[in-house]
């Protein structure tokens, strides 16, 4: 019988040519990587926005507070809109702190499904994770005036300027004087006040951040980010000056009956358009346009006048100052100045014209100011 030559065997070849892409494909992205292309430094360095959404909880489960940022890394400035835990959304009656532990996730979908575009990356601190930062940058300086100190059994915090360590920082955070709604409102201006002392903390003190404690944060927070992209957004803020707005999501106060109690219900459409016209103003000219900063200048000392100069030099660099009147003692031998909005670039110019004296995140909505300026004993000697 003749045999009829056989037909070539093609599958042999396509699978070559199929591994053939498929290892060119795998070379790209190994070199794309190398290079950052798709990487969290790639993204700063190139990206028009980066955003985040980051969840403190207590080391028993209980809802802290969140905030949503978006990072402009061409601009170098950042957005946090700050969340408050009695939130809720649309026909949800549950606040996000009644879901506790499974807020982050309920709070990520509903942003996600207002903002209609993902987050990209999700942080989420616990009690102990946020103590261990706190101590590894060998504590925070926070400013506490009469109204906001409060002394404990455990915790002699200092009038003023005082540093605290982990533990005594949390227990500022997540205090809450009552279940009110002001007290969670008050109890939020604090962590925002917290919050911009930590990451200023970062840059300022860039030189004890080494890229093992770095490492070590990272294997000890719940994030999805990679250890590669933690470090390169940690350097960015190490490296960068960066200029801060703070606004919160906004909802109205709704009282249930059963409960006896207030819950702040959340719109899509009243959230998408805040965020779209803060992160707007945060952006343009009118952020840092001093003329319109709502600016205090307070003396606290004996010395008459010494405010009215304060405002002068001021009024000299563009800064608008609302009002000059005596500060609450009049003992303060060193000058300072307290943010009270959380937009960062008036501070940092009041600074540049009081010699680089220090700014303390003191937020206070209900002055109506961007901030306060407490003239010391220091501040005579630069009278001419």
């Amino acid at each position: 019988m003749k045999l009829e030559p056989s037909t070539p065997q093609k599958k042999p070849v396509f699978l070559l040519m199929a591994a053939g892409v498929f290892l060119l494909f795998a070379i790209l992205v190994l070199t794309l990587r190398s290079k950052g292309g798709f990487s969290m430094d790639g993204k700063i360095t190139s990206a028009k926005r980066v955003n985040f959404l980051v969840n403190i909880i207590s080391d028993s489960d209980k809802y802290i507070f969140s905030f949503y940022a978006e990072l402009y890394p061409t601009e170098k400035k950042v957005a946090l809109f700050f969340v408050n835990p009695l939130t809720t959304f649309e026909d949800d009656d549950t606040t996000l702190e009644e879901k506790g532990k499974k807020a982050p996730a309920e709070l990520e979908s509903s942003l996600e499904d207002i903002f209609d575009h993902s987050i990209q990356y999700k942080i989420t601190l616990s009690e102990s994770n946020f103590k261990h930062i706190v101590d590894l940058l060998g504590g925070l300086e926070l400013f506490f005036e009469p109204k906001s100190v409060r002394f404990t059994e455990k915790y002699n915090r200092k009038n003023r300027i005082y540093n605290l360590d982990g533990e005594d920082c949390f227990d500022v955070l997540s205090y809450l004087q009552d279940k009110k709604a002001l007290s969670y409102i008050q109890r939020l201006e604090t962590g925002e006040s917290i919050i911009l002392t930590l990451l200023e903390a970062i840059y300022l003190k860039k030189d004890i951040i080494t890229k093992q404690k770095i490492a070590l944060i990272h294997e000890k927070i719940e994030t999805n980010l990679s250890l590669k992209e933690w470090e390169s957004l940690v350097d960015y803020f190490k490296k960068e000056k960066v200029f801060y707005g703070v606004s919160e999501l906004p909802a109205e106060p709704v009282l249930r009956v059963k409960k006896k109690d207030e819950m702040l219900k959340a719109t899509s459409d009243t959230v998408k358009v805040a965020f779209s016209k803060f992160s707007s103003d945060l952006k343009s000219m009118y952020f840092s346009d001093g003329e319109r900063a709502r600016i205090e200048v307070l003396n606290g000392t004996s010395k008459n006048g010494l405010a009215r100069y304060g405002k002068s030099l001021l009024n000299d660099k563009g800064l608008k100052v609302l009002t000059v009147d005596n500060a609450w003692e009049e003992d303060f031998k060193n000058s300072v100045i307290l943010n009270r909005s959380g937009n960062t670039n008036y501070t940092d110019s009041i600074s540049e014209t009081f010699q680089g004296r220090k700014v303390y995140y003191a937020l206070r909505k209900d002055l109506g100011l961007d901030a306060t300026v407490v003239l010391g004993e220091d501040f005579q000697g630069t009278k001419e």
